[in-house]
This record gives C-alpha cells, sequence and structure tokens, in this order.
C-alpha cells in the first residue's frame, strides 16, 4: 500500500508476539549459537544419510513425516520458498531445536529472510512470503481504511506439492485418489 515502516527488531517482534530471543544458529554471538548442534549429525539422525550438503539436502530423506511436515511449514511460512524438494539450514536447525525444547529467536529468522528478499533486484523472479505478509499486515492495519481485508497470495502445499514430498501417494489404476 506504498507505506513505508520502521522500527527496531525488538519493536517488531514485541508488535507482531513473535520470539525475540533464543538460539541462532550461525550466529557471531557465542552466547546465542548452541554449543552442541551439529548439522550434519542432526541431519544423519533424522535421514539416515551420513553426507550433509547444505544446498542439496532433500526433504523427502527425512523418516519421520512429523518433522517432514514441520519442516514444510517452515519453508512455507518463514521462508516463503517455492521450490519443494531442498532443506534450508535454518529448518535443519530449527527442527533439531524443537527436538532439544530450545528457544529459538524466530523473529530474527523471519525478518533475516524478508529483508534478504527486499535486496533482490527488481524483476528477478518470484518473491513468495507464505501467509506471513498478511499477518503482519493486519497487525499494522494496512488497507483497513480502503476495506481489505485479506492480501491476495499464493497457496504453495496442494496436492502435487504432497506427492512430491512423499505424504501421498496416488493410488492406481486412476490416480484420482491417494493414500499416506
Amino acid at each position: 500500500m506504498n507505506i513505508d515502516y520502521e522500527m527496531s527488531l525488538e519493536h517488531f517482534c514485541l508488535e507482531m508476539d513473535f520470539a525475540n530471543a533464543g538460539f541462532i544458529h550461525d550466529s557471531w554471538n557465542h552466547d546465542l549459537k548452541p554449543d552442541d548442534y551439529n548439522p550434519a549429525t542432526f541431519w544423519e539422525r533424522i535421514t539416515g544419510l551420513t553426507q550433509y550438503n547444505s544446498r542439496s539436502n532433500k526433504a523427502s530423506n527425512i523418516h519421520n513425516p512429523v518433522l517432514r511436515y514441520l519442516q514444510r511449514v517452515m519453508a512455507c511460512t518463514i521462508w516463503g520458498r517455492k521450490e519443494l524438494g531442498t532443506t534450508r539450514t535454518d529448518e535443519i536447525f530449527m527442527l533439531w531445536a524443537m527436538l532439544h525444547d530450545r528457544p529459538v529467536n524466530t523473529c530474527y529468522y523471519l525478518l533475516d529472510y524478508l529483508a534478504s528478499l527486499s535486496s533482490k533486484p527488481e524483476g528477478k523472479g518470484e518473491i513468495i512470503v507464505g501467509g506471513i505478509i498478511t499477518y503482519i499486515a493486519r497487525k499494522f492495519g494496512v488497507g483497513e481504511d480502503q476495506g481489505l481485508n485479506r492480501i491476495e497470495g499464493n497457496n504453495r502445499l496442494n496436492i502435487e506439492n504432497l506427492v512430491a514430498m512423499n505424504f501421498i501417494q496416488p493410488h492406481p489404476p486412476d490416480n484420482m485418489s491417494y493414500e499416506l
């Protein structure tokens, strides 16, 4: 709506009710970086694969369907990604933190991602941020004076995506029904 907002990380996180405390896996500040996190070891535990490559880890290799679903939720909300196959190092870290009951500064990760999108050159690919933009816009009352109550966006979790993630399989012979 062509309105600029400027505020500190702490103020934004407070306004959005996002966690603004906890660990950041790649932080320069050792107080924020967990000592016992090893992405390669954790990847092996959840996939059985000994090779860890942060650029080509496939989400479909995660054995536990709950963890695969959580990874997809993060990909579609916090990181609003279009590609379905790979798993970001940030997502792996958050899965580890959930399983080890460690607090994560989710607000940092969200704003870091949004800042990276804002620095993309105009016209360089599609920018997808899931439903988080609608949430932020509603919190600030964007569009209320124009009677808007929804900001349109793409819905990325559909049948094709669930099949690609190995959550469901087409059921032969017609492939019109699905099974878990």
